[in-house]
């Protein structure tokens, strides 16, 4: 059994959710302890739950003390099966990283899976919906055929919103012999090698509840940072979009493609801050992978560390932040993988 101490580093809820992940996925048992010790207060919250719940489904785990609060869970995966499976966060809790957990071993299943879950799909502290459909999902479906469909917007506090997640896999763990064979087989895909590269085209998808419409909440953020990125040269190209929601909320998802690659930048509308100050805020974020030179942003950076793990590759971020050091001491606990830093003016990194 793997022992992952929680408390290493953030000590935030993604040790868990890469933990159980990577159970999942190598079908050995994890221990968890120190659940977010450093928060307050400590241990599992209802996020952290669902994520758990959703995966026991999935993998057939036995689990021990998963309720909310504990500071100590042990998960033990039988395998990964496909299937229809539902999960319903409750309010707002965030769909994008209940995903992140959950879709690692889900492209790995023995067959087709379709998860239907409720919850908050653009809140803080949580990449946007569109931000995991459209960056994130970028490099899933190159280890299975994916498909995401937004049905309902949901922001806080109520949520409501509800996400369909089709997979369709394309290797699948549970047929070879030994982990190291699947890991033999799926170097196939190549390595996940992204070098700078010149931006082609920025999509702007600028959205927002239809309570905001009046005051052209959408259209107002779109346009600043259509202002924004084509002052500095970059072609823009704008999709709005008003949905009904049981909350008022507004959300910006920059999506900046290359000829091979995407990374991107978010922003969620708060209560007090104007539409164009939340464009402000997602192109800020963008301009500062672009202008450091390096090859994607921060957040897309932790997200991709279990994905090169798999297949091997290289990236430059413009800093090591408390999530991606997290995310490869985490990762390292589960493969015997040498992972090289360089830090100078940039952060690059080989896997």
């Amino acid at each position: 059994m793997i022992i992952i101490d929680g408390s290493h580093g953030e000590a935030g809820g993604q040790i868990l959710r890469s933990a159980i992940a990577l159970s999942s996925l190598i079908r050995k048992p994890v221990k968890v302890i120190n659940i977010r010790k450093k928060r307050n207060p400590p241990g599992l919250k209802y996020q952290h739950l669902h994520a758990i719940k959703l995966l026991e489904k999935i993998t057939r785990a036995k689990t021990e003390n998963v309720y909310v609060g504990s500071e100590d869970i042990t998960f033990m995966p039988t395998g990964i099966y496909g299937g229809y499976y539902g999960e319903n966060i409750g309010t707002a809790g965030s769909i994008p990283l209940l995903l992140q957990a959950v879709a690692l071993p889900a492209l790995f299943a023995d067959d087709n899976i379709r998860l239907r879950i409720i919850g908050g799909t653009d809140v803080k502290n949580s990449p946007s919906m569109d931000y995991f459909t459209h960056i994130i999902g970028f490099y899933l479906n190159k280890f299975a055929n994916i498909s995401i469909n937004i049905v309902r917007r949901g922001f806080y506090p109520k949520g409501g919103g509800e996400v369909l997640l089709e997979i369709s896999p394309r290797f699948k763990v549970n047929e070879y012999k030994n982990f190291d064979e699947f890991l033999e087989d799926i170097s196939k895909i190549g390595k996940i090698n992204l070098y700078v590269e010149d931006i082609k085209k920025i999509e702007i998808y600028s959205v927002s509840s239809y309570e905001l419409k009046e005051r052209n909440v959408a259209e107002r953020m779109a346009e600043k940072a259509k202002e924004l990125l084509e002052i500095n040269g970059l072609p823009v190209k704008v999709r709005i979009d008003y949905a009904k929601t049981l909350s008022p909320g507004a959300v910006i998802t920059l999506v900046a493609k290359t000829n091979t690659y995407v990374f991107g930048s978010d922003s969620i509308g708060e209560k007090g801050i104007t539409a164009e100050k939340v464009a402000e805020n997602a192109v800020s974020k963008l301009l500062r992978v672009i202008k450091n030179r390096v090859s994607i942003d921060e957040h897309l950076a932790d997200n991709l560390i279990p994905y090169l793990m798999l297949v091997g590759g290289y990236f430059s971020t413009y800093e090591l932040t408390g999530h991606l050091s997290t995310n490869i001491w985490v990762c390292k606990q589960f493969f015997n993988k040498e992972v090289k830093l360089n830090i100078n003016k940039k952060v690059e990194i080989w896997i």
